[in-house]
This record gives structure tokens, sequence and C-alpha cells, in this order.
């Protein structure tokens, strides 16, 4: 695999690990790599600059801040996270007209353009700039095609590693939950419908990785309804944090409002997790529901019975087969490079 020279990485790196996910995966394809972010970093140089909207006066001298850095950094290929404020500022910025490859979350296609007509052509402006896109599930290519038309849309995703073990037999009655606290992810309603169970099975524990801005109102309303010591927070993990917990964990359980192919769906199917799952699209491209977990009808208290009564070698077994096939970091290393290498 050939290098690149000079990759200018842009995105949030507001209390999740996409970023620095994503940045180890393609790290060893380019000679230099600087972030842009909204916050200070620290696997990668970095410049940090304002992404927000909210005050227009900023935004433009954002704008020109970030030119700046184009021009300063010359980038042979930008590569920006996020069809939002993201995406947008990088667009306008990028005067010189650099290669731009964009990579779509989930949100930012599928809410962010139901929000407002003004919302809705941002989106469709950074969808129309950008030289090659990449969404991690084939509902979300529908989602942009509907948006701008029938422009190619690349299907890949951050990757995740196998766990050659199996540990289904050795795994403690921990019900594992490590989205964002943010309301979209709906953290809450795991505590509330959580609390019967684990009220009745006093020896499970729901243990909530993680972080965000509803973190203080989760950790109350845990207080309020979960009994004493059925409950813990440990905040957000790093990587071998985070797999020793899905090694651990009998369920993962991950319920957003609205989201793409989630990395810590696709780690807690290669560690051997039961998943359960909101009944979303992009969840349907992995999880056939009884088969590899559950597909969620919203009732998590049923959800979790149901869920230990499946086979936990048997979901581990198919789970892994199915990301050794469609979700190793090598394959999706090799599908961005292939994107690197078109332009």
């Amino acid at each position: 695999m050939s290098k690149h020279k000079k990759l200018l990485l842009i995105g949030g790196s507001n209390g999740n690990a996409h970023l620095r996910n994503f940045h180890d995966l393609i790290s060893d394809q380019f000679e230099s790599i600087l972030v842009v972010s909204n916050n200070i970093i620290d696997f990668a140089s970095c410049k940090k600059i304002n992404f927000s909207l909210k005050n227009p006066i900023q935004f433009w001298q954002n704008i020109r801040e970030l030119r700046s850095i184009i021009k300063d950094f010359a980038p042979d290929i930008i590569h920006v996270h996020q069809a939002n404020s993201y995406g947008f500022l990088t667009a306008l910025a990028n005067q010189s007209k650099i290669p731009l490859v964009l990579t779509t979350w989930g949100s930012d296609v599928l809410l962010l353009p139901k929000k407002s007509l003004l919302h809705r052509w941002m989106v469709k402006y950074v969808l129309n700039k950008a030289d090659q896109i990449t969404a991690d599930a084939e509902f979300m290519a529908t989602a942009i095609h509907n948006l701008i038309g029938n422009k190619t849309v690349r299907i890949a995703n951050f990757g995740v590693e196998i766990d050659p073990q199996k540990t289904a037999l050795e795994r403690k009655k921990i019900i594992y939950s490590n989205r964002m606290h943010a309301p979209l992810y709906q953290i809450d309603k795991i505590i509330l419908e959580s609390a019967d169970f684990l009220k009745k099975n006093t020896d499970w524990l729901l243990k909530i990785a993680g972080q965000g801005i509803n973190t203080p109102v989760l950790e109350k309303l845990a207080a309020e309804h979960l009994p004493l010591g059925s409950y813990e927070f440990v905040g957000f993990l790093n990587s071998d944090q985070n797999k020793a917990n899905y090694q651990s964990a009998t369920l993962y359980i991950s319920i957003p409002i609205s989201d793409g192919t989630s990395i810590s769906l696709l780690e807690a199917m290669a560690y051997g997790c039961i998943p359960i799952v909101s009944d979303l699209p992009a969840n349907k491209e992995w999880i056939t529901h009884l088969e590899n977990g559950i597909i969620s009808d919203g009732k998590v208290m049923k959800d979790i019975e149901i869920a230990l009564t499946l086979d936990p070698l048997a979901v581990e077994d198919k789970n892994k087969f199915i990301i050794q096939n469609r979700a190793t970091k090598e394959t999706n290393r090799r599908l961005f490079s292939s994107i690197y290498d078109k332009l």
C-alpha cells in the first residue's frame, strides 16, 4: 500500500471515539495528518476551530481561519466527517478545490434535513460539494440519493477487530450500554425500563459507559429508580477498557431514535455480546431478530428476558462470521485506501 502525502482530517470530537478510531484506521496511509476539530485532541497534530452556526460573524471568521489552515498545510486530500456544520464550513473554506471526501454518520443525512428548509439546503450543499461520499449502511445511501440524486456512495465503516476466543460461557450478568449521553440515544429509557428486571434479578448489573450533556440527569434518574448496587456509571473508556466490558457483559443494549451502522454494535458482535438494538434500518442490516440478537419493540424488560433465551454461543458464532466478512478493520482500510487512490 503506497502512502499518500498529506491528509487534512476534519470532524467533531465531543465525547466519542469516532474521529480517533477513523484516524487510527487510515493513519498509515499518509505521511502527514492534521486534524481540525472543535476540541484539542491527543492522538494527532491538531488545530481547534468552533464549527457552530449560532454566531454568523464568528462562523465566517472560522471559515477564513480554516482557509488559512488549508493554505498553510497544503493537503493532498481533505476528509470531513458529517454533512452538518463541519462539512458546510469545510466546503465553503475549500477554495483551492482540493479533493474532498465526506463521511456521513447517520443523523446528518437522516434527521438534520428534516429540521428546516435551511438545514436541508445545507446538507445538500455539502453532499454536492464532496468528490467522494461514504456511508456505513445501505439505507443511508438511499437517504443521500433521495436528497441529491444518484451520486455514488461507498459503503464503509471504521471496522472492528475480531476476538479469537470464545467467552460466552464465562460472562457475567451485565447489561452493557456505551452510547453517548444525549437525548438521541435514550439512555434514560434504558434506565427506566430495566428497573423492574433489575429489581427482580438482584444479581444483574446495568453498566453505563460514555458521557455527555445528559450525564448528571441520567445519574440522578438511576439513583431514583434503580436498586442500590444494580447500576454503575463508568464514564468514557479507552478501547481496551471498552473491549474488556464487551467481553464480560452478557447483553449489549443500544436503542437510539436514529442511527447509522454503530461501531459499538459491531464491536459488541465481534466480542460476543447478545445485542439488543433499536428497530432501525441500519441495525436490520446486521441483526436478524431472534437469530443473532434482538430488534427492540421499545419494551426493554421484555427484550432482556427474550435475549436471555437465545443460545449465547450460537449468537457469538454467527456474529463473528458476519464481522469477519463485512466489518473488519482491514476490509474497511482497503475500502478507504481505494477511495484515496481514486482521488
